[in-house]
């Protein structure tokens, strides 16, 4: 290198023209760190493709310290800097690997560069939209933002579903140059072409050209946030496409009855037959969102006696037959279970048949003559000889024998449980 073979202006020569020139050679410095690294003869060597090597008049007068041979380009084999060491600033990242000369240059003194932080070196190609803290976004290892989702949800505009993966400049057409500038922050700026595309329903024919987030949501346009206010989604009504409801894409002054959509499903129910029996068109009193089978009638006010729907399964009984034994027509006395007419729980109020040996006996174990159920006492079945009476019935006799009787002292029909308490 001849250095009085290269005219180069001094800092204080420097014009407009100079100083563009140098912020252009400053992004080329930055944009080649990881290039520099994998060159042949390390940081202390130049790319020729950057330009002419910056000249080296604040460099010690010995240049054996680096170059060696007849050229300029030879490099020591034993070069060695350590630059932590020596300057006390340790080099991390991408400047350890960055040529010496991109920082220690004629532009004037490196402590004064490096105080400007980043900016000293780099360019702010953000046009200082963003700020002077390039740490913020960045690190040393490259110029890829760190955290950049992060440090979006922290302005007015955060990032979430498919705006998290985005491009930048879907929404800032200058990002690909590093302006980053004032966004419009309203759906429709970056969504016009969707707006205008939407038929199902005819957005712009029903005048829906802005506020899109009042029923969509940021994963999808089919993921509809739309709060149906009048009429709760719910059930096979979540579902539905909203023209079913809506004919002919009018939504405005939409019947809200059941039967405004649903007369056909009235008119052909047939189990039971709502026409024939003469049953309301409210179908919310029976029915819900979830499906026509999932029905809940309420009775009230429906005659509870059930004689009124069963008089025939009262006249047709014949074990034991009910008219004939003159069984009263109040079903539910012995009838507990509405699914199955054999599920009896008779009380037998006059003589107690629920507990001891007479638990569970059969009807035509007592009333031996069919459909006879006049009263009995225990004597009618249990024979009262002197022999079986003895001492323990002597305080009893001449006592009318009545089941009432002998009930105190056998509560449970069992014959040996005990005298009466006197």
């Amino acid at each position: 290198m001849d250095r009085h073979t290269q005219s180069t202006p001094r800092t204080s020569e420097l014009g407009p023209r100079h100083w563009s020139a140098l912020a252009a050679l400053l992004v080329l410095f930055a944009l080649s760190c990881a290039v520099a690294a994998r060159r042949e003869g390390g940081p202390q060597t130049w790319w020729d493709k950057r330009g002419p090597v910056v000249p080296h008049e604040s460099f010690p007068a010995d240049c054996s310290l680096c170059h060696e041979g007849e050229g300029w380009r030879s490099i020591r084999a034993d070069f060695v800097f350590d630059h932590e060491r020596e300057t006390g600033v340790k080099l991390e990242g991408a400047h350890q690997s960055a040529e010496c000369l991109r920082c220690h240059n004629d532009r004037g003194p490196v402590a004064l560069f490096a105080a400007r932080g980043c900016g000293g070196c780099h360019e702010n190609v953000h046009r200082g939209q963003l700020g002077d803290n390039c740490e913020s976004c960045h690190t040393q290892a490259d110029w890829r933002p760190n955290e950049a989702i992060a440090a979006h949800n922290r302005t007015r505009f955060p990032l979430a579903g498919a705006h998290a993966v985005a491009a930048c400049w879907r929404c800032h057409p200058g990002a690909q140059t590093g302006n980053f500038a004032r966004a419009d922050t309203s759906c429709v700026a970056c969504h016009a072409s969707d707006l205008a595309r939407a038929q199902n329903p005819d957005h712009a024919a029903q005048g829906w050209v802005d506020s899109c987030e009042r029923c969509h949501l940021p994963t999808q346009w089919s993921g509809g946030g739309f709060t149906h206010n009048t009429w709760p989604l719910v059930g096979q009504h979540a579902g539905a496409d909203c023209a079913q409801c809506h004919t002919g894409g009018v939504f405005a002054g939409t019947p809200s009855q059941c039967v405004d959509c649903h007369l056909a499903d009235y008119q052909n129910a047939a189990q039971p037959n709502h026409v024939t029996f003469g049953f309301p068109t409210s179908c919310e009193q029976c029915h819900t969102p979830v499906g026509w089978d999932v029905a809940n009638f309420s009775h009230a006010g429906i005659n509870s006696g059930c004689v009124q729907c069963h008089l025939s399964d009262y006249q047709a009984t014949n074990d034991p037959n009910h008219a004939l034994a003159g069984f009263g027509q109040t079903c539910e006395q012995c009838h507990t279970s509405t699914n199955n007419w054999s599920v009896v729980n008779f009380a037998h109020p006059q003589f107690p048949i629920n507990s001891g040996e007479h638990n569970n006996f059969a009807c035509g174990q007592c009333h031996l003559q069919p459909n006879n159920f006049q009263s009995f006492s225990c004597t009618h079945c249990h024979d009262h000889r002197q022999s079986e009476m003895d001492s323990e019935h002597d305080d009893v006799n001449g006592y009318v024998w009545q089941s009432a009787a002998c009930y105190q002292c056998h509560p449970d029909g069992q014959e040996s449980l005990g005298r009466r308490k006197r």
